[in-house]
C-alpha cells in the first residue's frame, strides 16, 4: 500500500512543475496547481473536486485539458476508481485520438489504462490525382472508300490523360472499408487510317467525364503500411467530347458530344498501397476499369456529313476501357469510440 501511494505522489510531484509555470500568466489554472500540490500530498478527494471544478468553469487549451484529465486519473487509480479513471481516459481520447501515455513518466496502471483504447479511423477524407490511359477496343469497323474489315480501320493508339477528385472511405468491418468518390477525368485516344484516296487522316478525340466510383476496399494488414485490394462499379457522365481531324497539313476541330454516349455503367478493381501515420496517410493505387458500352451512339454516324465527305472518316463501333493510376493524400476525420477488444 505504501508503494502505491509513493507511485501516485511521485506522478503528482511530475504534473505539478507544469502547472507551476503556467498559472502564473492565467490565474484559472492556479486550481490546477493546487490540485497537483494536494495530489502530492495526498489529499485524493480535495484535488479531484478542484480539477473537476476548474474543468468545468474554464476554458482550458487542448494540452492543459488532457493534462488536467490525467491528474484526474492519477488522483482516481489512487483510491481505486476504476470507472472514473477510464471514464477520464475516454474524455482524453475524445480530445486527442492518437493520444499515447508516457511510459517513462506516468504510473504503470495509467500505461495500462490507455493500451485499453485503441485509435479507431473510421472514416477518411482522400484528395487524388493521377494519370490514365484508354484501350480503344472496336467491335465493328466502317468505311466510306474501302471495305469494313479492313485492318487499317482498327488502328486506335491509347493517348495518356489525367484525373483529379476527392473520396471518402468508411470503415464497414476491420479492414474493409466502402468508399465512394467524384472525379474530373479527361481520356483520349487517337487513330491513323492511312490509304484514304492515297493519303493518311488522323483523327484524336478527348472526352471529358465525371466519375463517380463505388468500391469496397480491403487492407490486407493492420500495420502503418498497408496493401490493399479493390472492386467495385463506376458511374460516368460525359461533360465534352471534342475531335480533331486532319489531313494533308489541314485540320477542323469536330464537336462529337451528339455522337457519344452520355452515360457509363462500368467495372473497375484494382491494387495499391498506402502508408498511415496518425491522422494522415498516403496512398498509390493503380485500377483497371471495364466499360462493355460503347463509346458512339447508335444511329449517329453521319451526323456530321460535312467532316464525313471532307475527310472520309467514320466513327467505327467501340468501346473505351481505362487503366488509372493514382496518387493521394487521406486525412483521418471520424473516430470510433471504442475499447480495442471490440474493434
Amino acid at each position: 500500500m505504501k508503494s502505491k501511494l509513493f507511485k501516485y505522489l511521485l506522478a503528482g510531484m511530475i504534473l505539478l512543475p507544469g502547472f507551476a509555470s503556467i498559472a502564473q500568466i492565467n490565474p484559472c489554472l492556479t486550481n490546477m496547481k493546487d490540485a497537483a500540490t494536494k495530489t502530492e500530498q495526498g489529499w485524493y478527494d480535495e484535488a479531484i473536486m478542484l480539477v473537476e471544478s476548474t474543468l468545468k468553469d474554464c476554458d482550458l487549451s487542448k494540452k492543459d485539458k488532457i493534462e488536467a484529465y490525467k491528474l484526474l486519473i492519477t488522483n482516481y487509480l489512487a483510491i481505486d476508481n476504476l470507472e472514473a479513471a477510464a471514464e477520464a481516459a475516454a474524455a482524453i481520447m475524445k480530445i486527442d485520438p492518437n493520444y499515447e501515455s508516457d511510459r517513462l513518466r506516468d504510473p504503470a496502471e495509467m500505461v495500462v489504462l490507455f493500451e485499453k483504447y485503441k485509435r479507431a479511423v473510421i472514416f477518411r477524407g482522400v484528395i487524388f490525382g493521377g494519370v490514365n490511359k484508354t484501350l480503344v477496343q472496336s467491335t465493328n469497323n466502317y468505311s466510306i472508300v474501302g471495305p469494313n474489315d479492313a485492318d487499317s480501320l482498327d488502328n486506335y493508339q491509347d493517348v495518356t490523360a489525367f484525373q483529379i477528385g476527392v473520396a471518402g472511405e468508411y470503415r464497414i468491418y476491420r479492414e474493409l472499408w466502402l468508399q465512394t468518390s467524384i472525379q474530373f477525368r479527361k481520356s483520349s485516344y487517337s487513330i491513323d487510317v492511312p490509304n484514304i484516296e492515297g493519303r493518311t487522316v488522323s483523327y484524336r478525340e478527348d472526352l471529358n467525364y465525371f466519375d463517380i466510383p463505388l468500391s469496397a476496399k480491403y487492407y490486407i494488414t493492420k500495420s502503418k503500411l498497408q496493401p490493399y485490394v479493390e472492386a467495385g462499379l463506376n458511374f460516368s457522365f460525359l461533360t465534352a467530347s471534342l475531335g480533331e481531324l486532319s489531313r494533308d497539313g489541314i485540320s477542323d476541330i469536330v464537336n462529337r458530344m451528339v455522337q457519344r454516349n452520355a452515360l457509363y455503367l462500368g467495372y473497375f478493381g484494382g491494387l495499391g498501397l498506402a502508408y498511415n501515420h496518425k491522422n494522415y496517410g498516403i496512398q498509390i493505387g493503380l485500377n483497371y476499369a471495364y466499360n462493355p458500352q460503347q463509346v458512339n451512339k447508335d444511329g449517329t454516324r453521319y451526323e456530321n456529313l460535312d467532316m464525313v465527305f471532307k475527310y472520309y472518316y467514320l466513327d467505327n463501333d467501340f468501346t473505351m476501357d481505362n487503366i488509372q493510376l493514382n496518387v493521394g493524400f487521406k486525412y483521418a476525420i471520424g473516430y470510433k469510440k471504442a475499447l480495442s477488444s471490440t474493434i
